[in-house]
């Protein structure tokens, strides 16, 4: 088969990028037999394969690439037999069956978090585009759920595939985690946090849970938190909310830090947190899992469907309700082994082989040439 990916838009970053990279270099080592046409934002040297080849937008602006992917996509996709959007997004008048991957419906579930264009695209254009697919690929049984209940699409047009994550995510040794401890001048302990700071995430409430915790346990260390800012809507309360709980020397704001990085920044942190109102997966749970680092999540779309019995579960989306599993988890070493050894076996769950052979048995029964 003649197989077209839509990859626009991974260049930022955050969790979809990391998930469809991690797909795209999986499905491109599994499949070496049919043929690949890639557009992006800019060239990615990790996909790059003799039989793919990388088609870069002329056009960097947001809007921009959408208006250019639709007036050109129908054409240069023509000759093709299914093309994959594996981000959410689609076009119209395309002349191949195509296939749209979906995240999650956080902007619908949540539309106060989003910018209102946003909203308005989510609530029209993307129904008609999934209804239009045929087939629609969803990262958790959560985001399925979602969809049907948002658009009523039938079950059978819904494809569940787990993503994975990188296969560096692994506990790494004491000499790389001092290394980056070293490099982003970090103490022995800290909390830490991984993710792009937007509304979402809900890392105002982190901040207070932390203030809590350190004032229950006077724990030595500080809080991380890993990710830029959404520039579609960031969310700069965090900077008012360090600066009134007095915590400007103990919350260390990372930025963006290189991938290669992180499993060095989950394997020397005494605990994870992921407070988010909603995920379509959470991937940074998956990481944190992989590296053996003991894990609280908030009850929130599909996280609880990833970590399963592996992590600690907030029941209530309360600062005190953190602060409490925070302490829990910090004052119970056998707590925190007991919380690794689960991580690193639920982890195996997670498997990008897999993802990459369930992602092709879809292009398979879609694509209109055997």
């Amino acid at each position: 088969m003649r197989i077209a990916i839509e990859a626009l838009g991974i260049h930022f970053y955050g969790g979809g990028r990391t998930a469809t990279m991690n797909l795209l270099q999986a499905l491109f080592a599994l499949d070496t037999e049919n043929e690949y046409l890639l557009f992006l934002n800019q060239p990615e040297p990790e996909l790059q394969a003799p039989h793919v080849r990388q088609y870069i937008a002329p056009v960097k602006n947001r809007f921009a690439m959408r208006v250019w992917a639709q007036m050109a996509l129908p054409m240069l996709t023509r000759s093709y037999d299914v093309v994959h959007f594996v981000k959410n997004l689609g076009v119209f008048g395309l002349r191949v069956p195509f296939v749209v991957t979906v995240y999650d419906m956080t902007t619908l579930l949540y539309p106060d978090l989003f910018p209102a264009l946003d909203v308005w695209y989510w609530r029209t254009i993307e129904k008609r585009t999934l209804w239009d697919a045929a087939k629609v690929i969803a990262i958790s049984r959560q985001t399925a759920k979602d969809i049907r209940h948002f658009y009523g699409l039938p079950p059978e047009r819904i494809e569940v595939i787990y993503p994975a994550c990188g296969r560096h995510f692994r506990p790494v040794a004491p000499q790389d985690v001092a290394r980056v401890r070293k490099v982003y001048q970090l103490p022995d302990v800290y909390v830490l946090h991984v993710g792009r700071i937007d509304p979402k995430k809900n890392i105002p409430l982190l901040i207070e849970a932390f203030a809590r915790f350190r004032e229950r346990t006077n724990f030595p260390g500080t809080l991380v938190l890993v990710g830029e800012q959404y520039k579609k809507k960031p969310d700069l309360s965090i900077y008012e909310k360090i600066r009134a709980l007095g915590l400007q020397d103990v919350v260390q704001l990372l930025g963006a830090v290189p991938d290669q990085d992180l499993p060095a920044l989950y394997s020397g942190a005494t605990v994870a947190a992921l407070p988010s109102v909603h995920e379509g997966f959470g991937l940074v749970a998956l990481e944190a899992l992989s590296c053996g680092t003991p894990l609280i999540v908030n009850k929130a779309g599909a996280v609880t469907e990833v970590v399963d019995d592996a992590a600690l579960v907030m029941e209530e989306s309360t600062p005190d309700c953190l602060a409490r599993l925070l302490e829990h988890v910090w004052r119970t070493p056998a707590l925190r082994e007991h919380l690794r050894r689960s991580g690193l076996r639920r982890a195996r769950f997670f498997s990008w082989e897999k993802m990459a052979q369930q992602t092709l048995q879809v292009y398979a029964s879609v694509g209109r040439r055997p």
